[in-house]
């Protein structure tokens, strides 16, 4: 195997095959020809970057196919291979995801390069963050863009001054929270904190100087509270699996400090994890912790019994300590504190992991657990995963579609929408003139069901009306109450 993989193969080696490793060393020797001549803007070699994405996804103990996938995922866009050749070389399911992340790719840049208004635009930020999460239609794709991004990031410091602070807005104002929406807290806190000095770099400046300066106390303040706490609980048969502490980013701490006003009102700019096996072991840590400190009630939050929308799970107290400092202490099991960490992701890694040495020894654990109770205790299979995926994302779309103009705006109309409600939604005398439609350049019916990414052009006629046939399958009442209007 070649020698730059094997942090890959250190990685995945306990559940993929020999097989699937020499597939994954054929597809980057395949990435590292198709790139060959080409440099980034470091001045390296091109196919270090799909290599270091697919490390990145190789932590997740993500699959044979993503991590093909994330090896070549620049390939169709910026090589000679085509899709055909993709498909008969690796696959259905590489080509699908390359090809997935690239139209992603380009309908980002379509939409940037078409729309001057689009970055003043709050809804249309939320529009784009939307249409790219709908547009991945498989959770691993939006794994692959997210540790693009993240790699890009990483090498912010080669592009110009403009462009880092336009890449660095975006990743703030897009991609960290599609990652944060998705569970990916340890990836859209990794995200937040490498673009904020570019965005905002005076802000930094600021919280940095003044967050620094506590950092040093508040841990000195926390391995004191840890120890005693810690002791506490182990002599009240607490089975702790672990407990650590938290540092708050410093983007975090800036825009808590937007709310706050005060960075002494930020308890948790230092915060103590409990690790636990059992849902029941993290409610009676908290009695026991509020017996040792006086907890502040108002401060006190179930995320177990109410999840946050990202499915997120934990108890947070806040307390005052012994030594009379206020300090926030999380509550996790293992599961909760792997998907804060992780997201969906924490559960392919267990599908995937399932029949190793690793997996085998929780496995005790993973079945006491109520958080894969609720998930099922069945093996998670991919389709489960697909599943969790979709109701996490139309959760976060609330039922949208996000419909893209020829000239790259973008219009969100209701799932089941039509041609004709998108023509009267653009304007009424488009939608009263509206003859026919093209998606993708590709003439449709009027009673076409439009999907989330389409590129929609409405071709007029000054002599066409609207049609009583319409109201048999527009969506909106808005646009069945314009063509009663017009009949």
């Amino acid at each position: 195997m070649s020698p730059e993989l094997t942090p890959i193969q250190n990685n995945v080696q306990e559940y993929l095959t020999d097989k699937d490793l020499e597939l994954i060393d054929k597809a980057f020797l395949t990435a590292k020809k198709l790139h060959q001549g080409q440099k980034r803007k470091t001045g390296e070699d091109y196919y270090y970057h799909p290599l270091r994405v697919a490390i990145e996804l190789s932590q997740l103990k993500l699959d044979t196919q993503t991590i093909i996938a994330a090896l070549l995922h620049d390939s169709i866009e910026d090589t000679t291979i085509t899709k055909d050749q993709l498909k008969r070389e690796f696959g259905p399911e590489v080509l699908f995801l390359v090809d997935s992340v690239s139209n992603i790719h380009r309908l980002h840049h379509q939409i940037k390069n078409n729309n001057e208004k689009f970055q003043k635009e709050n809804e249309k930020l939320d529009n784009l963050r939307n249409l790219i999460l709908s547009a991945s239609k498989d959770f691993r794709v939006i794994l692959i863009k997210l540790m693009d991004r993240l790699d890009n990031m990483r090498t912010l410091w080669a592009l110009p001054e403009t462009n880092q602070i336009e890449n660095a807005k975006e990743t703030l104002e897009i991609y960290a929270p599609i990652a944060y929406n998705l569970g990916l807290e340890s990836l859209g806190a990794s995200l937040s904190e490498i673009a904020f000095p570019y965005a905002y770099p005076k802000e930094y400046k600021e919280v940095k100087n003044t967050v620094g300066n506590k950092y040093l106390d508040l841990e000195k303040e926390m391995f004191v509270a840890k120890k005693e706490m810690e002791q506490f609980l182990i002599k009240n048969n607490v089975p702790l699996l672990d407990i650590h502490f938290r540092k708050k980013k410093l983007y975090s701490i800036w825009l808590k400090y937007q709310k706050e006003k005060s960075f002494d009102k930020i308890y948790d700019i230092i915060a103590l994890r409990v690790i636990v096996p059992t849902v029941g072991d993290c409610y009676s840590t908290l009695g026991l912790i509020h017996q040792l400190w006086l907890p502040l009630q108002s401060r006190l939050k179930d995320y177990i019994a109410l999840p946050k929308p990202n499915g997120y799970k934990a108890l947070h107290t806040t307390v005052l300590t012994s030594n009379n400092q206020i300090i926030e202490i999380q509550i996790k099991t293992q599961e909760m504190y792997e998907y804060s960490e992780f997201g969906i992701a924490s559960h392919w890694m267990y599908n995937l992991q399932k029949t190793s040495s690793k997996y085998t020894q929780r496995k005790e654990i993973h079945q006491k657990n109520n958080l894969l109770q609720d998930l099922g205790k069945a093996n998670f299979q991919k389709q489960d995963n697909e599943s969790m995926f979709n109701t996490l994302v139309n959760d976060i779309l609330s039922e949208q579609i996000y419909i893209i103009t020829p000239k790259g705006n973008i219009i969100s109309l209701p799932k089941g929408s039509t041609p004709v409600d998108f023509a009267y939604k653009i304007h009424s005398d488009i939608g009263n003139h509206c003859e026919m439609a093209k998606i993708n350049n590709q003439a449709v019916p009027l009673n076409y069901k439009l999907k989330s990414g389409d590129i929609v052009e409405i071709i007029t006629n000054k002599n066409k009306k609207p049609s009583r046939a319409w109201l048999e399958f527009v969506k909106m009442t808005e646009t069945k109450k314009k063509i009663n209007d017009n009949l």
